[in-house]
């Protein structure tokens, strides 16, 4: 399985907003990142947001984010199809994105929210070296109350600089609109 990330364009998010609306708020409360009106990756404004290709097949979407007027930036993520779920891919993409994110902010901390309910995706960040921070709760859109952890990853957790042996990354040279990719040299399970 290969995974690399492209740069979001606006011509993507048609395609972002039919995986959103394939997979449905069980899995997800945000499609998109919190800056409003973003509809590209733009480094230069703090958001670095990809499409993640598996084998050439654009799967899923990843981004970070700095947000005016607060310390660190904020992660989303999610998958297009279930099918997909659990497979390595979620991981790949986010230690790809953390890489290109500190090549810009070394020393950001990184915090996301995820259902307490989602162990898949507990496994997927605590396995790129977030940890659980804090825990609240909100109401869906139906009035269902969702509770959550907060986690963060930071540069300075072990984690943070832990070598990952089974992963190769490949930098090519336009700084800001560049694809990453990244190999993995084991078989999905």
């Amino acid at each position: 399985m290969s995974i690399s990330l492209r740069p979001v364009s606006p011509k993507d998010l048609a395609t972002i907003d039919r995986w959103a609306s394939d997979i449905g708020s069980a899995f997800i409360s945000r499609t998109r990142p919190k800056a409003e009106g973003a509809d590209k990756h733009d480094p230069a404004s703090g958001l670095f947001w990809y499409l993640v290709i598996e084998d050439g097949r654009e799967v899923g979407t990843v981004w970070i984010e700095r947000l005016p007027g607060e310390s660190g930036a904020v992660l989303g993520v999610f998958l297009g199809s279930p099918s997909d779920f659990g497979r390595g891919i979620g991981t790949a993409a986010l230690r790809i994105a953390i890489a290109e994110f500190r090549q810009a902010f070394p020393h950001e901390s990184i915090s996301l929210n995820v259902r307490q309910s989602n162990a898949r995706a507990l496994g997927c960040y605590r396995g790129v070296g977030f940890e659980i921070t804090g825990t609240g709760s909100k109401l869906s859109s139906s009035s269902e109350p969702i509770t959550f952890y907060t986690m963060v990853w930071s540069p300075d957790s072990r984690a943070a600089d832990a070598p990952n042996a089974a992963f190769e990354q490949t930098r090519p040279s336009s700084r800001q609109d560049r694809g990453v990719s990244a190999r993995r040299s084991t078989p999905h399970r």
